[in-house]
């Protein structure tokens, strides 16, 4: 919609002072026909600051230029300035057509600037729920991981209990196993003493002449025989238990945890391993 221009015989009736520019470069004639051209250039907002400064340099100028602002600023897309402008207007105009024009654009600019308020606030409460909800998730992922470092600080202890655990084991059954040999060479060796005990009753007997010798070396030789194969037996028995109780692993080392990460981030873990 083309500007409701002042006419230039209305301008010609102001007086030169009047006329002038701030700052003396150019006159209100040559700014509306400025703001014309501009406004016809679709360059609204810069149309509206010509006619401003054309409506400054004139104080008793035409009303129509108020809603010329208006219309610019409206155009221009700055909603608050040409509602100002409108309210102007309907206060000095006397023309029924453009106040009712401007009652129109007033509605329909308040419309908009309160559903463009009401837009820029369900924007501002959207980003602040997913900031929130942004928040609330890095809130989760920090206390997932401060928990999987607990469970893993906890585990590490565990593990070097079982490790420690798992050694005493081992010396244990090596002290059992070495004792056990121990006791087998001890038993070898007093089988070996009563077997040759033993021989030697029985040569006895095989040289005694009288019949009470030769009874007492065959009972010596019984007992210290029976003596020899007790011995002999401890020590094979002793022998079997001490290979089977000496460990054939060799020592455990420490079990090794390390943090696991469900898919997605759904969570976290602890795996381990010996």
């Amino acid at each position: 919609m083309r500007l409701v221009l002042i006419l230039l015989a209305a301008l010609l009736l102001v007086p030169a002072p009047a006329r002038a520019q701030r700052g003396g470069t150019r006159n209100p004639k040559e700014l509306i026909k400025q703001a014309e051209r501009l406004y016809d250039q679709k360059k609204y907002l810069e149309a509206a600051e010509a006619l401003e400064r054309a409506n400054e340099a004139m104080p008793n100028a035409d009303s129509k230029l108020l809603y010329n602002i208006a219309r610019a600023y409206d155009q221009g897309g700055k909603s608050q300035e040409a509602i100002h402008y409108y309210e102007r207007y309907k206060e000095k105009g006397t023309d029924p057509l453009l106040l009712k024009r401007a009652d129109l654009f007033v509605d329909k600019l308040r419309l908009q600037v309160e559903k463009e308020e009401a837009t820029a606030a369900a924007a501002e409460a959207e980003r602040k729920r997913l900031q929130a909800e942004a928040d609330a998730v890095r809130q989760r992922a920090q206390e997932e991981r401060a928990a999987a470092q607990r469970a893993e600080e906890a585990n590490q202890l565990r593990l070097q209990a079982a490790h420690g655990d798992a050694l005493a084991a081992h010396r244990r059954m090596q002290v059992a196993s070495f004792a056990l040999g121990g006791v087998a060479l001890a038993s070898a060796g007093v089988g070996t003493l009563f077997g040759l005990q033993a021989n030697s009753a029985r040569s006895s007997f095989n040289v005694a002449t009288d019949l009470e010798t030769k009874r007492t070396a065959a009972d010596t030789t019984r007992s210290k025989a029976l003596l020899a194969d007790i011995g002999f037996g401890v020590g094979l028995a002793s022998a079997v238990a001490a290979v089977l109780l000496y460990p054939k692993e060799p020592l455990p080392e420490p079990g090794e945890a390390r943090l696991t990460l469900a898919p997605q981030g759904a969570g976290a873990g602890v795996e381990v391993s010996f």
